[in-house]
């Protein structure tokens, strides 16, 4: 569901206390995992999600009753079944987890609204950074943006004193994963979070089924950039939720000006062999983590074939996912467009871990 960043930038700007809950560990049957949020306002309306049920409602509470001054802490939440029983819980997890729980109280000093400025807009610029939050005793430190290097630009009105350590952990990438970390060095405890870019799904034709997935891609987290050679479906009033709309006569070049890189997804589902054939030659020559190209198995071979007799390797053809989306017997556009989006999200978890 992406960081809390750009939330905790806009609730710092209305100059109302909130607090930050964040999943640090869980064990046991949990409905969140680590790297979940939750921010809190004073009214206990929120932005983001821990996984929902009784366990966020008293994350929740606990959130409320912290307001009263900026402070932090890392709790247990315990779910059993005599607990999810008594509040009418049919469904019980019987988990636990552990939370970091941040109150933010205003006044809020430039230092602190500088750095999440700073962070949110690494976040938005889509680069990776490793966001490190130094607790001293009672004390929580302004959270420090480490990019590549640690003389980063961005960095240099942030504390520079990290330990070389954690330095070393960072640069041998002990948090390359997507949750949270919570480290002791020296005397301190630190809570570090990697800012992973957001994956950029490339839609290559934008009829019903496109239209579809482009929604469904909203709604789980994949910044969109749809593409079609007809200008009335590449149509920006169709994918109002779309980072870029582009027609493409022919779809050659398909991809000229983007960076298809590895946090990369290319789904083809032009109108006609030719274009499927002509766009997935392209996307090929990419590095996109992810190539999916929709249609029969009798229609990959002939493209496959075709392709292999322009000096395509067999090898790179075989790691297309075509057929393309989970064995779910989908047979319209939106049955089509769900069984797409789980391979999708199936994809990215495993790369994630990777």
């Amino acid at each position: 569901m992406g960081s809390p960043y750009k939330e905790i930038k806009n609730a710092l700007s209305k100059d109302h206390p909130f607090a930050l809950a964040m999943i640090v560990s869980h064990k046991g049957s949990t409905p969140g995992t680590s790297g979940s949020w939750m921010l809190v306002r004073q009214d206990k309306t929120i932005a983001g999600t821990i996984g929902g049920g009784l366990v966020e409602a008293k994350v929740m509470d606990a959130c409320v009753g912290m307001m009263d001054k900026a402070q932090s802490q890392i709790k247990d939440f315990h779910l059993d079944q005599d607990q999810a029983l008594k509040a009418g819980m049919d469904m019980i997890c019987g988990g636990s987890l552990g939370v970091w729980l941040r109150s933010f109280v205003p006044p809020f000093s430039k230092t602190l609204l500088n750095a999440f400025e700073i962070i949110a807009g690494i976040e938005n610029k889509g680069e990776s950074a490793l966001v490190i939050t130094r607790i001293s005793g009672d004390t929580v430190q302004v959270p420090v943006a480490l990019k590549n290097s640690r003389n980063d630009p961005g960095a240099s009105i942030l504390p520079k004193d990290l330990p070389e350590d954690l330095l070393a952990d960072a640069a041998g990438r002990a948090f390359s994963g997507p949750g949270l970390s919570c480290r002791v060095y020296g005397q301190d405890l630190y809570i570090i979070q990697p800012l992973i870019p957001r994956q950029t799904l490339y839609i290559c034709g934008a009829g019903h089924v496109g239209y579809q997935l482009g929604q469904m891609a909203h709604i789980t987290d994949f910044s969109t950039v749809i593409i079609d050679d007809r200008p009335e479906f590449a149509d920006p009033a169709r994918f109002p939720h779309a980072g870029q709309v582009k027609v493409v006569p022919g779809f050659t070049p398909v991809f000229d000006g983007f960076d298809v890189d590895e946090n990369s997804y290319i789904v083809i589902l032009t109108r006609g062999h030719l274009y499927d054939q002509i766009v997935l030659e392209q996307a090929l020559s990419t590095r996109a983590a992810y190539i999916g190209m929709i249609g029969s198995r009798k229609k990959r071979e002939l493209i496959y074939g075709n392709l292999m007799e322009k000096g395509i390797s067999k090898q790179a053809l075989d790691a297309v996912y075509s057929p393309i989306g989970t064995a779910i017997k989908a047979q319209t556009p939106a049955e089509l467009a769900v069984s797409i989006m789980g391979e999708l999200i199936l994809v990215r978890a495993t790369n994630r871990k990777s």
